[in-house]
């Protein structure tokens, strides 16, 4: 993103007070702020420069088998199975016995359901940060700086592979990327879901300040120029 300050008079003495570093480094932390506020409040840069609501996270519609009858929620489905259980009896012998069992098809849900979008573990919003650079007499570009995966965010995309999505924590903490999740002691629908074509993500616009903020910018901008041209510093 790049800036000019017009106004002949103040030319001059823009260009030198832009050398300030204090005052690019204030640039750029209203900036890494907006982002950051557009992250903690769901919202961000709407089409007009208004403020608009980010896209939820998307529902996703998973079903897992269990033997643990739930106490809430719908049961989809019940089914019979045997299994072969084992146990010592007194003497030492280890019996096997076929045990029926019932198990309960039930709907899973994301842990992160009903949750804010780009704030999985925190890690966008803390790492977020802006650079501001003098590139002209009265001009200057700011960069946003962070974890490089926001720009996809920013602007959405979309995977044509098949995709691993936990469900639960230990579906996230747990999984090797690459790995078998069944191997890993993960249930398919409970902790995990596998999205066979891919994954579709909205664009979620966070980065850029609304035309609010880069007024409530300008202002500040403004009056930190006007003390370094006055020559104060506080």
């Amino acid at each position: 993103m790049a800036f000019g300050f017009g106004g002949s008079s103040w030319q001059k003495r823009v260009a030198a007070a832009l050398g300030d570093p204090r005052i690019l480094e204030g640039i750029s932390q209203a900036v890494a702020a907006a982002a950051k506020r557009h992250i903690a409040k769901s919202e961000g840069r709407g089409p007009g420069g208004a403020a608009t609501a980010l896209k939820p996270l998307k529902s996703l519609d998973t079903e897992f088998w269990t033997k643990t009858k739930p106490k809430q929620g719908p049961i989809l489905g019940t089914r019979k199975r045997v299994e072969m259980r084992q146990r010592k009896t007194k003497d030492g012998r280890v019996q096997v016995k076929p045990t029926e069992v019932t198990e309960y098809l039930i709907k899973g849900k994301s842990f992160r359901e009903g949750g804010t979008p780009l704030s999985d573990q925190g890690n966008l919003k803390r790492k977020l940060g802006a650079r501001t650079v003098k590139v002209g007499p009265t001009r200057i570009e700011i960069t946003l700086t962070g974890p490089f995966y926001g720009i996809f965010h920013e602007f959405g995309f979309t995977t044509k592979k098949a995709n691993y999505i936990p469900l639960t924590k230990k579906g996230r903490r747990e999984h090797a990327k690459g790995a078998n999740p069944e191997n890993e002691g993960l249930v398919r629908g409970k902790d995990y879901f596998i999205a066979r074509r891919g994954v579709t993500v909205p664009a979620r616009p966070f980065l850029v300040p609304t035309d609010k903020e880069w007024a409530g910018i300008g202002r500040t901008i403004g009056l930190a120029l006007s003390k370094v041209l006055k020559g104060r510093t506080n």
